[in-house]
């Protein structure tokens, strides 16, 4: 998640949700803020109390690297992004490229099998 200020818009909810931040419901004709690169909402007080929380900012702005080629991994349009915790996944992360290659599983397996066995292949 990005958390610049011009990432969240302000709106009225349209449809109800639940919040990104507290998974509490968001009612329809709340006031919230969405984002449109996670396409993820929350209420304006949940997003206040983000923003001054350095921990929450720091590991939560952190874009990751693909374990594979290297490259960012793409965390704001990832599709597990709402429920993923960045402090552990960063080395396993895998970019869309990669992903979607013919030989992604092997090439994935390639590089995390050193993490998973404590070998070096």
């Amino acid at each position: 998640m990005q958390t610049r200020s011009n990432e969240w818009i302000n709106l009225t909810v349209k449809f109800s949700s639940n919040c990104k931040s507290c998974g509490k419901k968001i009612s329809k004709g709340e006031l919230a803020l969405w984002s449109r690169s996670t396409k993820s909402i929350k209420h304006v007080e949940c997003h206040t109390r983000d923003l001054s929380d350095p921990s929450y900012v720091s590991v939560n702005s952190k874009q990751l690297k693909c374990a594979v080629c290297g490259s960012l991994a793409g965390c704001t349009e990832c599709e597990f992004e709402k429920d993923c915790d960045r402090a552990i996944v960063s080395q396993l992360c895998i970019c869309k490229k990669c992903y979607d290659d013919k030989m992604a599983l092997e090439n994935y397996y390639g590089i995390i099998n050193p993490f998973v066995t404590g070998k070096k292949s």
